[in-house]
């Protein structure tokens, strides 16, 4: 007989050893294994390669595509891990088709916010193209009307390249939410049910990574980052965990500082438009002063030549009073040598050496001064050619160097936007694959329920 004080005693004192023979919950057969393992493996080795040797490629147009290949893959793959599963709909949990769906149209959002972005970048190369051919002139300088006439599309550019898309504002709460959901739900009966969990939650996490750097590289801040922690326990939680770490704290840093484009062929185009536009500025300016050098060249020269004329006159002035002076120094003279015996011819012969004297000093003078101004222009001439021609060729290389990196970018920008179709496709026919089903299984049901 148990004693009051003893407590409720169990049958097994060691614990249920029937717990331990069947515990709760379905355990997975080794074809479910195989499948969930198999399908977490692919996940691994696709982070793995979407993983960048060195952080600056994140910026790339190149590593972004990638990235959309890598989720298109995962997709992919995810529908055909639910086809093997044979898991019939009408086994599905209502709270699996909740978040399956509820996931789906978020990233559709996202989708169509990427492909506007995109986009819209792509009208401004229509900017770029438009300058380009307007400054295209062989080998030759563009004119100042070609100047004037890209100028103007150059500026609309330089405006538009720095303004920030508000399109891509309504990603941020997609993704905060889509991360805010993002948990593994428990399921207790369906092994089958079981691994569908594990996989929409490792594939989930990855596209809220992925689509969060996509969102912030291109919106050119840090705010649309999503930084969540994943169990250990999957195949894949290392390979997610360590491109987590290679991008998100540089990605941080660069774009906490707030520059025009983070986007790194967009950026090249940047740095060629604000050069070109400096360019094109100092062509402008210098055509103006040099009108303005001409018009004063010019008035000059009339002023010159009435000052001349006005000279003229006054030294014939001169030479009048001269003479007339002469005269009466020879007046003079012819007294004084009546006086003091002094020859006449004496006198004239003085007076003949001064005069010749004057006259071969003036053009010396002259011939000197017209020699200096020669050396001088000739050598202004030498230094304006030398910057015209540095100009020139400076002018040049950046209307080429523009057109190169305005090729990348459209090329690039192409590319991404059909990898972003393609992947908005691959979701949507899932969508629409899971919702024919549910309409199928529930005309089954009622078709059941009326014939009972």
């Amino acid at each position: 007989m148990s004693r009051p004080h003893d407590g409720h005693r169990s049958f097994f004192p060691m614990g249920n050893p029937f717990r331990m023979i069947l515990p709760r919950g379905a355990r997975l057969s080794p074809k479910l294994t195989e499948l969930l393992t198999s399908y977490e493996d692919g996940l691994a080795s696709s982070l793995r390669k979407v993983k960048p040797e060195a952080t600056s490629e994140v910026f790339t147009l190149s590593w972004m595509k990638l990235a959309v290949e890598c989720l298109s893959e995962l997709h992919t793959n995810i529908a055909t891990l639910i086809t093997e599963l044979e898991l019939p709909l009408s086994d599905w949990d209502e709270k699996w088709v909740d978040i399956y769906l509820n996931s789906s149209v978020k990233l559709l959002d996202i989708c169509i916010a990427l492909s506007s972005e995109l986009s819209r970048l792509d009208q401004g190369q229509l900017l770029v193209r438009y300058l380009l051919n307007v400054l295209d002139s062989g080998s030759d300088m563009p004119s100042q009307e070609q100047i004037r006439r890209a100028e103007v599309s150059l500026k609309e550019w330089i405006e538009r390249a720095s303004e920030r898309s508000p399109r891509l504002d309504s990603c941020l709460a997609a993704l905060q939410e889509l991360s805010g959901n993002l948990c593994l739900m428990k399921v207790r009966h369906s092994a089958k049910g079981k691994v569908l969990m594990r996989a929409l939650y490792g594939i989930e996490a990855v596209t809220v990574l992925i689509c969060s750097v996509l969102v912030a590289v291109l919106s050119g801040t840090f705010k649309p980052l999503v930084d969540f922690d994943v169990p250990e326990k999957f195949g894949w939680s290392t390979a997610f965990i360590d491109l987590q770490k290679a991008i998100s704290g540089e990605l941080s840093r660069q774009l906490s500082r707030g520059s025009v484009a983070a986007l790194k062929e967009l950026e090249d185009v940047d740095v060629c438009a604000r050069q070109l536009h400096t360019l094109t500025c100092t062509a402008q300016l210098e055509e103006e002063n040099a009108s303005l050098a001409h018009s004063f060249s010019r008035s000059k020269e009339v002023v010159l030549t009435d000052t001349t004329a006005q000279g003229r006159g006054h030294v014939d002035n001169l030479k009048l009073a001269d003479d007339s002076s002469c005269q009466h120094e020879v007046i003079m003279l012819q007294s004084i040598t009546t006086e003091g015996g002094i020859g006449t011819a004496d006198i004239k012969e003085d007076t003949e050496t001064i005069g010749h004297t004057r006259e071969v000093m003036a053009p010396e003078k002259i011939i000197d001064r017209g020699h200096q101004d020669d050396n001088t222009k000739q050598d202004t001439g030498v230094v304006t050619d030398i910057s015209c021609l540095e100009r020139r060729e400076e002018l040049l290389n950046c209307i080429s160097q523009m057109s190169k990196s305005a090729e990348r970018l459209q090329l690039g920008l192409d590319s991404l936007s059909k990898r972003v179709d393609n992947f908005f496709h691959i979701v949507l026919t899932g969508r629409d694959a899971l919702l024919c089903n549910l309409r199928f299984s529930n005309g089954g049901k009622v078709a059941a329920e009326v014939r009972s």
